[in-house]
């Protein structure tokens, strides 16, 4: 397999050295806490000022590595349709809200490592391939139905995904990328993509709800198709310096295997859920935030 960044045509942007370290700060603290740093202790422990500490999360924002706490979120009592829990802090109102795919406070998708639990994920989708920050080791994302409430389980090592119970879960995407900052209300909220991502514990669950709620814009995919689409570009995401990255062939090659092509009627479709993806880098470019990725050959 190629090392990372060997095939890389050209960086749409590049973080900067200091968003470099700022970015490694977060995930060691999130590793070894379970939780992301404040950012005067970020300031502190790399000797920066305010003022270059609030730039470069916003890079980072801008490059969907991290979100941060904004008026919308600052007193939810819900998360992904669930009650927190009630000893759940939720961030201050300019901290870290994620440090994907960490949530920056407790919920109810609950990260196992080798039994061992302090660690809170932030999204359905991005659990199938959380594992890659514990390399070696066996991960389980705990959570629930969103609507029976049963438990299910993703279970991973190094981003493969081994095994899921139950073998009928389906996972919710409930944003196109299009909706992601332009929705009324939400403009500009790094937060809001991830509000319905949900587990079904069946396709049957899901179409159930989705009788019920008819304006739901999203799809389902199986924990099979996510973790395929999110190695795909996400690889090398423990790494300090990772951005994502869109390898043109590996698209190409799997794209059945992800669901942005699928079959009616023996007749391969392109996903129009992803075609909004160019919607999505207008809008990051309407509210000023900069583009972090690589286009890569493979």
């Amino acid at each position: 397999m190629a090392k990372y960044g060997d095939t890389v045509l050209f960086h749409v942007s590049k973080y900067t050295d200091t968003t470099k370290r700022i970015k490694r700060l977060i995930y060691e603290y999130v590793l070894e806490t379970g939780f992301a740093p404040k950012v005067e202790q970020i300031k502190q422990e790399l000797n920066l000022t305010e003022e270059t500490v609030r730039e470069s999360l916003r890079d980072l924002e801008g490059g969907i590595i991290i979100a941060m706490q904004n008026k919308q979120h600052l007193h939810i009592k819900e998360f992904m349709g669930q009650k927190l829990p009630e000893d759940a802090i939720l961030p201050d109102l300019g901290e870290i809200f994620y440090a994907r795919p960490f949530a920056n406070f407790k919920n109810h998708h609950k990260i196992f490592v080798e039994g061992e639990q302090k660690w809170f994920g932030e999204c359905p989708v991005e659990a199938v391939t959380i594992s890659y920050f514990f390399p070696g080791k066996e991960v389980v994302l705990q959570s629930m139905c969103h609507e029976t409430h049963e438990t299910i389980e993703i279970i991973g090592k190094d981003g493969q995904l081994l095994d899921y119970k139950p073998k009928t879960l389906r996972i919710y995407w409930g944003r196109p990328f299009g909706q992601w900052l332009s929705t009324k209300g939400y403009e500009g909220d790094f937060i809001f993509p991830c509000d319905s991502n949900y587990f079904f514990h069946s396709e049957e669950i899901y179409r159930d709800w989705r009788k019920r709620n008819t304006d739901a814009a999203g799809q389902i995919f199986t924990p099979i198709e996510l973790n395929h689409l999110l190695r795909i570009f996400n690889y090398g995401h423990e790494r300090f310096d990772f951005q994502y990255h869109v390898p043109l062939l590996k698209i190409l090659l799997a794209s059945v295997s992800t669901g942005i092509i699928r079959w009616k009627m023996l007749i391969p479709i392109p996903n129009i859920f992803f075609l909004s993806i160019v919607k999505l880098l207008r809008d990051v470019h309407k509210f000023k935030y900069k583009l972090f990725f690589d286009i890569k050959a493979w």
